[in-house]
């Protein structure tokens, strides 16, 4: 799919240029008698043209008031505005159409709307559009404050680099700028009518059926069918293209068209557009700037992943929280690797599990070797533990972290939101190995022996490892493929809404961006 992650530069010169022409019929600099009382003016906005009135007033005072806006910084910002939809937002919110050669709007109004659009869009690029966090997805730490963006918009102006600093808000991260390509890609589908939705029929396994031209044509847009013949026939190309396709979309890749499959194809073009928004948006919000060496899991993909220095090198398997056990998101750091653990069991599974559990089997707890210890209940360390043999701990207030398991068989589903809330890892000897590398005390053949000899013990890392758990359920894997998941938590439907809100709100208040609400770093 290379071929359609296009930035479009020619396209953004177009921008550019056609900006400097509006702002020019509207009489740059604007340093014109309508700009003595800029005040008055972003008073008169607030109401009727949903400008945050406090942050404009706050921006004109610090400048001593009077107008701000040359031709040069207005054409800069102005291309910026009308290329939101690059990062999932509408270029409306910031004024677009308002900014745009139309008449009726003098010099100060103009300059004010500017000062706002601009103020807006610093504040969507730095800490995100949307509203507070949902439950369970910790926001960014150290997110900028108004003042200071108002600040920075002011030094902008003066070095007459508005374009430029506008610009270079977004994080810069692979995911991001992946995953803004990606959305080109997908507008542009949408917009060229998307794809035809595929009947259940399909699920009857003909191997010459005449809705077949029509599934080689879906799956050749996403590019998982190379070339398209028109043929009616069910052949081993297009069994390798519904493997693709499945394996994109985290499916098991068998090649068969079962209803799940058909359902999958159906997601529209158009939703696909608003889930990548949504994942920028995301991005913006919960991790700007992760460490380049990091465990990195992801939710809704059930994977995790060792970096160092930006490179992933391992991968493998995991199992995360059924619905309504979500894992969290969070930023944290392992700090200790525990062999052979104990398992202090939570109260909830104590209360919904365990207690009916003993109501039909006395003995319970002498068969799954759990014993109370005042009104704790604990599993004895073993190969019986819900743990297994490995845990990674790491600080975080919902008391998650990655452990062992012995129950393998989940590792080989396609779909692995099977576990309580902490993160099951599937091969945890060789993560140790990794995150011990250093230590010449604990080599594989140490750590197993350890394991082997059943005594729990601590291992605390000489060199803690950052670690991260997010909820991408739109990303560019390896290969260069965009993968979609499922939205296991509801998170990006109820993110989708918090965008809507806001954006609700920014077209009919004077309402300022939400502050810094930080609960974690990523």
């Amino acid at each position: 799919m290379s071929k359609h992650l296009d930035f479009g530069s020619s396209a953004r010169r177009a921008l550019i240029n056609g900006a400097v022409a509006a702002t020019a019929a509207f009489g740059f600099p604007a340093w014109a008698a309508a700009c003595d009382d800029i005040a008055s003016t972003v008073r008169a906005l607030g109401p009727s043209a949903a400008v945050d009135v406090e942050s404009s007033l706050a921006f004109y005072d610090s400048r001593g008031g009077g107008c701000a806006w040359d031709e040069e910084n207005a054409a800069g910002l102005i291309s910026v505005v009308e290329a939101a939809e690059d990062h999932g937002l509408d270029p409306m919110l910031f004024h677009a159409d308002m900014l745009a050669a139309k008449p009726g709007i003098d010099a100060a109004q103009r300059d004010v709307l500017m000062t706002d659009a601009a103020i807006k869009f610093a504040s969507a690029m730095l800490r995100g559009l949307s509203a507070p966090p949902v439950a369970k997805v910790d926001r960014a730490a150290g997110s900028p404050k108004n003042s200071e963006i108002i600040n920075a918009l002011s030094q902008a102006l003066e070095g007459g680099d508005v374009s430029a600093w506008l610009d270079g808000l977004a994080p810069r991260t692979d995911s991001y700028l992946q995953i803004r390509a990606a959305l080109s890609t997908y507008r542009s589908i949408a917009e060229a009518g998307g794809w035809e939705p595929m009947p259940a029929a399909l699920a009857s396994k003909k191997k010459r059926a005449p809705f077949i031209p029509a599934l080689r044509k879906r799956l050749a847009i996403e590019g998982d069918l190379l070339t398209d013949d028109g043929s009616d026939l069910f052949d081993e190309e297009l069994r390798a293209a519904i493997e693709r396709f499945q394996m994109r979309n985290g499916m098991r890749a068998d090649g068969q068209l079962t209803l799940k499959t058909i359902d999958r194809l159906n997601v529209s073009a158009a939703q696909r557009v608003v889930q990548l928004a949504v994942n920028l948006e995301r991005l913006r919000v919960e991790r700007r700037n992760p460490s380049t060496t990091r465990v990195e899991v992801n939710a809704p993909a059930a994977t995790v992943v060792l970096y160092r220095d930006g490179i992933p090198h391992m991968a493998m398997n995991v199992v995360v929280g059924k619905p309504g056990h979500d894992t969290p998101t969070l930023a944290s750091t392992i700090d200790t690797i525990i062999l052979n653990p104990q398992w202090t069991i939570p109260q909830s599974i104590i209360r919904n599990e365990i207690k009916p559990a003993l109501k039909r089997n006395k003995d319970y707890l002498t068969k799954h070797r759990m014993y109370w210890a005042g009104d704790q209940l604990i599993q004895e360390p073993g190969p019986h533990n819900a743990l297994g043999r490995v845990k990674f701990d790491f600080p975080n207030r919902y008391s998650v972290y990655l452990h062992d398991t012995p129950s393998r068989s989940a590792f080989m589903d396609a779909e692995r939101a099977q576990s309580h809330g902490c993160v099951r890892v599937e091969k945890p000897v060789d993560l140790a190995v990794e995150l011990l590398r250093n230590d010449p005390k604990w080599t594989r053949e140490a750590i197993e022996q350890s394991i082997r000899d059943g005594a729990t013990r601590r291992i605390p890392l000489g060199e803690p490892m950052p670690v991260i758990i997010v909820y991408e359920t739109a990303f560019v894997g390896d290969d260069g493929l965009v993968q979609f998941r499922p939205d296991i938590y509801g998170l990006d439907t109820q993110l989708t809404l918090a965008l809507s809100e806001r954006a609700t709100a920014m077209r009919t208040d004077a309402a300022p961006a939400p502050e810094d609400t930080s609960a974690g770093e990523f």
